[in-house]
């Protein structure tokens, strides 16, 4: 790998203004592509849209439509009551909301309270004229059966006949208790419309004077109404945000009288998770170019200290720009790409600047400088940056589509980053210096770095054997402890907590008692209906049982039985079944059952203090204990299965991703080594610094989040770095004639600083991450800065005494880094 980093090197001499010219024009063209960067969030970013999954979702949605926008009605709680919602005025308000929310395009349905109350008027009216029918028939079959159990006892017919009356008086009795009351109420309320606010309130309540249990899902009390309106199925999560935000824009030019609306519901979070997706790009970039700004200065020892940090801002322009062309899209993920890009890369352009410089001085001309820094590092950074890109592109090993782009978005950007930090810094440091004659001393940095470096360095030196035993210990102890760590699902710690959407998620979820649902798509065979009465006679018992088995995670539910059953107060058949169909308000029909009746949905309400495991486990039950007669399927669909399912696919592969990393740059390692202890050293430290960040994070208490889980091959890619760079010079110092302290000695002392401050760019990369509202980043970027700051004091603990000892029983072959593949 000598001669084409000395052929690099000759291009830059010969060329250096075109060099960094070419670097500065290629940005200029590949920014052109960051306008065509598009913000997704939705369901494909999260699980494949081939997976059966996903289908089923797509084919539920395209049915019954996305997740619900929910508008929450509010009258104080010592003024009016919700019937305040029915006044003539407001009435006609709601009609204008439910008519423009359906004009959109981008709603499936709309149930508001006043279609509940006129479907509930219409099945009063109804229930008030057939009862007397229904009464007179339940009288007639009560005697006759009660007639002939005596005949069969062989009582006299005057027994038969007090028989019959007594069962006759019976179903009276029960009548009288049940609709008695209510019927009283319905003759004296006046005129049936919802001008009238007696037959209004005689509509809504009891005649106990409590609301009518079948209209509770829309009226959970007497200040508050529920209106939802279901996105339509399969929009792009980003357009269900827009739509979402455009009602909450605009619900204040309806004009309620006394009635208070508030907007709320999960596309509301999604679309501020959007927003702030975007204002967090902007606001990373700058705290990352800050924290630069800071190692910099105080860390880095070299003239024009800062020439990195511009070098790398024109190489993330090109990068993104890139990903831009190639349709990389930024996500919640690939978002915290930027600031981590620009650690990264002011890491490489402080080792080739670090290197040029420390060269040009020593030999006092620009030419051998050049020569040397790239002969001498060129190859080792190379190495380098090979062993994160393999880190980066072991991600493709996610089933999760955001955690892939996030690997193919952090591999280009890395190589992109790379050369052209590597063809500006040289370019402009090469024009500085070419003048120069005889060697010079550099200039000293504010903190001597170095010196602490070669502190810790030389007093590990020479203590191998207890160092190793410490590191086994430390390592197979985080190995174990690691298992225990628990991983964070709940979804509402994945946003801040003092947001005002989700404290208006909150507030509707305590009024309505839940906010969060599970949907099943249940299918029926060629030639067969969901309104079959086998498939009936199934599925209310099933939804019955479900919500006894799991009274505290399902708060209620819905399905075409379920439905059917509060219509008609009965158990259903197909008959009635369809009739509930024909008497309902489309919206409400088409939420249950399709036309052409082979589909219907059964959804269950949820506890919103269920965490995504606990509705893994949920949705598992519910399908085993489902048995839907033969043919007919079912299979979960909505957000929460979709959101579940990613967070398991995150943390699936977490093992076999760091496994696979290791594997894969030991490999390139030992194709550059050509020797196994050379090999295997570098990722010793990496795997020591794992165990140490376990072992810390178990004993504090700190919980890993579902991003957290794609760390390790990160961590092992760019910890990597520091070792290798530290076992290169080490090598080229033996190589000039050292004995190995004294080689060690001199590589912390050479290269201290310059690992010292790429080790803290790169944690500042990830660290800037803590600055972003979602806790979802903030631990993802905490818990990465701390093992990247653990793996560069690993390499100074650990990789020194190993070095020496190896060398000490000639496993090394000594000649300059990369020789060997010359």
């Amino acid at each position: 790998m000598k001669r084409p980093a000395l052929f690099v090197a000759s291009i830059v001499r010969r060329w250096p203004g075109t060099v960094v010219a070419v670097a500065m024009i290629a940005a200029v063209v590949l920014a052109f592509g960051i306008p065509r960067l598009k913000f997704q969030t939705g369901q494909e970013t999260l699980l494949d849209p081939a997976s059966k999954l996903s289908r089923d979702n797509a084919r539920f949605q395209a049915q019954f439509g996305g997740e619900p926008l929910l508008i929450l009605f509010e009258t104080p709680p010592d003024g009016a009551s919700i019937e305040q919602l029915f006044t003539a005025a407001n009435r006609d308000r709601q009609q204008k909301l439910e008519r423009d929310l359906n004009v959109s395009g981008n709603f499936h349905s709309v149930i508001s309270p006043l279609a509940i109350v006129q479907f509930a008027q219409t099945q009063i009216e109804q229930r008030m004229v057939s009862q007397p029918v229904k009464l007179a028939a339940d009288e007639a079959k009560a005697a006759a059966d009660a007639r002939t159990s005596a005949a069969a006892r062989g009582d006299s017919a005057s027994a038969q006949d007090a028989a019959a009356a007594a069962a006759t008086q019976r179903v009276d009795d029960d009548f009288t208790a049940t609709f008695g009351p209510d019927a009283k109420r319905f003759l004296a309320v006046g005129e049936r419309t919802l001008d009238n606010p007696r037959f209004v309130h005689f509509v809504l309540y009891g005649a106990d004077e409590h609301l009518r249990p079948e209209i509770t899902g829309v009226f959970p009390d007497d200040h508050h109404a529920l209106m939802v309106a279901r996105l339509r199925g399969n929009l792009s999560l980003d357009t269900g945000a827009t739509a979402a935000g455009d009602v909450k824009r605009d619900i204040g030019t309806y004009g309620f009288d006394g009635v208070a609306p508030l907007v709320s519901g999960p596309p509301l979070l999604i679309k501020e998770i959007s927003d702030k997706m975007r204002s967090a790009l902007v606001l990373m970039a700058i705290f990352a170019v800050a924290i630069m700004l800071a190692v910099l200065f105080t860390v880095f020892r070299a003239r024009w200290r800062l020439l990195s940090l511009p070098a790398v801002l024109v190489g993330c322009v090109s990068a993104f720009g890139l990903m831009g062309f190639a349709g990389i899209p930024l996500t919640m993920v690939t978002i915290s790409g930027l600031p981590i890009l620009i650690g990264l890369g002011v890491d490489f352009a402080i080792q080739i600047h670090n290197r040029i410089e420390e060269e040009t001085f020593a030999t006092g001309s620009a030419d051998a400088g050049l020569d040397n820094a790239f002969a001498r590092v060129g190859p080792a950074l190379a190495v380098a940056g090979l062993a994160a890109c393999i880190g980066f592109i072991v991600l493709h090993l996610s089933d999760v589509p955001m955690i892939r782009d996030f690997g193919s978005m952090l591999a280009v950007g890395a190589v992109i980053v790379f050369v052209t930090s590597l063809s500006l810094i040289s370019g402009v440091l090469y024009l500085r210096e070419r003048t120069r004659l005889g060697a010079q001393v550099q200039p000293r940095a504010r903190f001597e770095v170095e010196r602490v470096v070669h502190g810790i360095t030389a007093r590990t030196v020479g203590r191998f054997a207890p160092i190793a035993l410490m590191a086994l210990f430390v390592s197979f102890g985080g190995l174990y402890v690691s298992q225990k760590i628990p991983t964070q699902t709940d979804p509402e710690k994945f946003v801040p907590s003092d947001s005002k959407v989700l404290v208006d998620l909150h507030h509707v979820r305590d009024v309505a008692g839940s906010t969060n649902e599970l949907n099943l798509l249940v299918e029926t065979p060629a030639g067969r209906h969901v309104t079959d009465q086998d498939v009936l006679d199934w599925m209310l018992p099933f939804e019955e049982r479900q919500r006894s088995a799991h009274p505290s995670d399902i708060r209620v539910s819905n399905s075409l039985a379920s439905f059917t059953k509060l219509v008609t107060g009965d158990a259903p058949t197909s008959a009635s079944a369809e009739g509930a169909l024909r008497g309902a308000p489309q919206a409400l029909a088409d939420s249950v059952v399709s036309g052409d009746r082979t589909m219907a949905s059964i959804t269950f309400a949820l506890s919103d203090q269920l965490t995504l495991d606990g509705q893994r486990a949920l949705t598992e039950q519910i399908e085993r204990d489902a048995r839907p007669p033969a043919g007919v399927t079912i299979a979960p669909a909505g957000l929460s299965v979709i959101g579940t399912a990613a967070v398991d696919a995150i943390s699936a592969n977490r093992d076999l991703m760091s496994f696979v990393a290791l594997a894969a740059i030991l490999a390139v390692l030992a194709a550059w080594f050509r020797n196994p202890v050379k090999a295997l050293a570098p990722l010793l430290p990496v795997v020591l610094a794992l165990g140490a960040s376990a072992m810390l994070l178990y004993f504090s208490g700190v919980e890993y989040s579902p991003l957290t889980s794609i760390s390790g091959p990160l961590i092992i890619a760019m910890g990597t770095e520091f070792n290798v760079l530290l076992m290169s010079r080490y090598f080229e110092e033996r190589a000039n004639g050292m004995d190995a302290r004294s080689a060690m000695s001199t590589a912390s002392l050479r290269i201290g600083r310059a690992i010292a401050a790429s080790g803290l760019t790169v944690m500042g990369g990830f660290a800037v991450l803590a600055f972003s509202d979602f806790p979802l980043l903030d631990n993802f970027g905490k818990v990465t800065a701390l093992n990247i700051g653990l793996s560069l004091l690993s390499t100074l603990i650990l990789l020194p005494p190993l070095l020496v000892w190896a060398d000490g029983d000639h496993h090394f072959v000594h000649r300059p880094a990369g020789a060997v593949t010359e």
